[in-house]
């Protein structure tokens, strides 16, 4: 029986309970002081006390700075605004983002427009870096100035950039998109005029997940800084500089959400929502104006579905070919054994997990603990700039090691640099458990500028075992993590807050306990190109996705595996009228990502450049070769008037306790020196000319004086 009218009467309801608070919020017409805003004080001077305790405290800072970690920083990576050449530093252009999605079966059509304004007095250039889904595909751009409409090209990097070069050295308004990483896309924007606007949109795909037994759309916001580990010399630079909370990084997003299906559920996991029905589905916005782009949004819904796996497929012909998206929802939970196991989990403890991520870390371990089984057996590995691992091997879950465990996770704390390869090693390389499969519970935030390195050394020293990722925060590197989880043949798991970590540990639980379809096998019933070319295992929970080019429209697809050591099959589901180009623009993204994840195990770097070339340029898309440029024909900047560049910073992650501006820095010795004696020297000065004050003085009669009222 259908459950949509409870999801209308819920939807009344909480607008009733929403709308109040906001109209009466806005109608006070009182904004909220600025972020870091503090009350001032009379001055007092300091007493005595006051100046032991300055004293210890600069003892500490010297100490401090002396056990700066080193690190390196990716070249050219900025977390905010650039330096400018005359020692002082200025946000020049201010930023807003709206985003509107579209999703239709099992594909969302997602735009970013970000709003650039010009607050200097010059001509500006700004740049800008934007995080995207995973799995995303990048194939359009607009940009809107004045009157004037430009639309975005995919070209090769090279002449791409050469264009936008030209263009911004002769005074043009252009633009160039990037890719930064294989998660985030950068965007160059020059010859903004003072006091101008200009709004740039970024079209792209994205899948919808499927976990659990619901579907979910996550879009990124915003980073975690990226930790790279030193060089072989021991000098290096981290640099974390963000943007403050000021008046600008706004946030307005529309989605359309058209299921085929009624729902169960329908929610907004981070972020306050008003959902509206419409004809198709829903109409999901914000509910409060004055939202930031500080963490990642996620729609989630859960569909009525009943107790039998689900295998749907979506096409679309262009033509020339065939293209197919397929998907698989494993059966549920109950219908699966489960099945003793070793379980090591890797927790990070570095200082990019302080405050919020660290709890929502030892949260989820002390949970992974509770889901041990009699005939399981575990361990524990701990890393910052170190790595350490609490028992020699595996261990039984009897009370003892329990108890050692829990007390070991209690006392986590997070400091020091984020050297994630020697923890992998050691728990990759384990004294085996006889009759044992190895799963490795990888718990982090992911941020780190050298995942290459990580993601082969998973490839190269996993072996037998599975490898489950669990992302922590509300910014962490998706990528990583799920690129990781991919080579291990496991799963990821993202926990964006405290009080998810029952809930998504005991689904993660429920994927380790159940691997639910082995040895899969996919019969197109004609030659196919598709994408995983190596179909992984189906967990209970865990969707798969297989994207393939055919030279004609399938009449059937057979999916195949084992269940419990028995043989399965099924015929997928075709959803009539569901695909369109969107198919063939997932299925060449996925191509592309096949081709560059080939570099990681040793194919040839100049053939993967050739092929991801052709394919990018045939299909439109964003990729490490090919960028977005758009350029306007006639000047706007006389070319003897200079300009200015900036970095628009992005807000720290929702629950973060780096400082916005922190800059920490380490090449050697002779700087870690230098800043040592100066802070001492600037604590000594303040001891100095600071006169004592008089409640410290004693009067004649060895009576001590009235204090003054704090």
């Amino acid at each position: 029986m259908s459950k949509q009218p409870s999801i209308r009467d819920h939807l009344e309801s909480e607008a009733r309970r929403k709308y109040p608070r906001l109209a009466h919020r806005l109608s006070r017409g009182t904004p909220a002081p600025p972020h870091g805003w503090q009350t001032r004080h009379p001055r007092r001077a300091l007493r005595w006390e006051d100046r032991g305790l300055l004293i210890l405290t600069s003892v500490l800072l010297l100490l401090l700075i002396v056990r700066v970690e080193t690190a390196r920083a990716d070249d050219g990576e900025f977390w905010g605004v650039e330096f400018a050449g005359n020692g002082g530093t200025r946000q020049a252009v201010a930023l807003n983002t709206e985003i509107s999605a579209n999703v239709s079966g099992l594909v969302a059509r997602i735009e970013v427009t970000q709003v650039f304004r010009n607050d200097g007095p010059n001509w500006a250039e700004a740049t800008y870096r934007y995080p995207l889904p995973t799995g995303a595909a990048v194939d359009r751009m607009r940009i809107e100035v004045g009157q004037r409409v430009l639309e975005g090209e995919i070209r090769e990097k090279l002449e791409a950039r050469r264009q936008y070069q030209q263009a911004a050295a002769s005074g043009k308004v252009a633009s160039l998109v990037e890719q930064d990483r294989a998660n985030t896309f950068k965007t160059k924007l020059a010859n903004i005029s003072a006091g101008e606007e200009i709004r740039v949109s970024i079209g792209f795909l994205a899948h919808i997940d499927f976990s659990g037994g619901e579907y979910s759309l996550q879009i990124p916001m915003t980073f975690t800084p990226r930790w790279s580990p030193p060089s072989q010399e021991g000098n290096g630079l981290q640099t974390f500089v963000t943007s403050e909370q000021s008046e600008d990084h706004y946030l307005t997003l529309e989605i359309d959400l058209e299921t085929g299906f009624n729902l169960a559920s329908l929610e907004s996991r981070f972020h306050d929502v008003n959902i509206h029905p419409t004809l198709n589905g829903f109409h999901v916005f914000l509910a409060d104006p004055d939202t930031r782009t500080d963490r990642v949004f996620e729609l989630a819904w859960t569909p009525e579905f009943g107790d039998v796996p689900e295998t749907t497929l979506m096409t679309y012909d262009d033509g020339n070919a065939v293209y197919a998206l397929l998907m698989l929802a494993p059966p549920l939970i109950e219908a699966i054994d489960p099945q003793p196991r070793e379980v090591v989990f890797i927790i990070d403890t570095s200082g990019s997990m302080e405050g919020t991520p660290i709890e929502q870390a030892r949260a989820a371990l002390l949970q992974g603990l509770t889901f041990l089984g009699p005939d399981d057996r575990f361990n524990l590995v701990e890393f910052n700039s170190d790595a350490q691992l609490l028992f020699g091997e595996s261990v039984p879950t009897e009370a003892g090691y329990l108890d050692r465990a829990t007390e070991t996770i209690e006392d986590l704390e997070a400091n020091g640099g984020t050297v994630m390869a020697p923890a992998l090693d050691l728990a990759m390389n384990l004294p085996p458990q006889d009759g044992l499969l190895r799963q490795i519970v990888f718990i982090t935030d992911g941020s780190v500028g050298n995942e290459q390195e990580l993601l082969l050394q998973v490839g190269e020293q996993l072996h037998a075992s599975r490898l489950f990722t669990v992302s922590i925060g509300s910014a962490p590197n998706a990528w990583f993590m799920r690129k990781a989880a991919e080579i291990g043949r496991g799963s990821h798991t993202h926990i964006g807050r405290l009080e998810q970590v029952e809930e998504r540990m005991s689904a993660l639980w429920a994927r380790i306990e159940n691997p639910a379809l082995q040895d899969i096998c996919i019969d197109w019933g004609m030659q196919a190109e598709f994408y995983p070319e190596i179909v992984p295992d189906l967990y209970a929970g865990e969707p798969l996705w297989l994207h393939a080019r055919l030279p004609a429209e399938p009449r059937d697809v057979l999916v195949c595996g084992e269940i419990d050591g028995q043989y399965w099959e099924r015929s997928a589901r075709l959803l009539p009228g569901a695909g369109g180009e969107s198919i063939a623009t997932l299925w060449a993204r996925s191509r592309v990502e096949s081709l560059e994840d080939s570099r990681i195990f040793g194919v040839d770097a100049d053939h993967v450049r050739s092929a991801v070339l052709e394919t990018a340029l045939a299909y439109d898309l964003l990729t490490a070769y090919t960028s977005l440029v758009a350029v306007d024909k006639t000047p706007v900047r006389m070319q003897d008037e200079s300009m200015e560049r900036s970095d628009v910073g992005n807000l720290l992650p929702a629950g973060s306790t780096l400082s916005a501006g922190f800059s920490q820095t380490a090449t050697g010795w002779p700087l870690r020196l230098g800043l040592s004696l100066l802070s001492l020297l600037v604590a000594s000065g303040m001891l100095l000319y600071l006169p004592p004050s008089r409640s410290s003085h004693r009067r004649g009669d060895g009576q001590p004086a009235a204090s003054t009222p704090r």
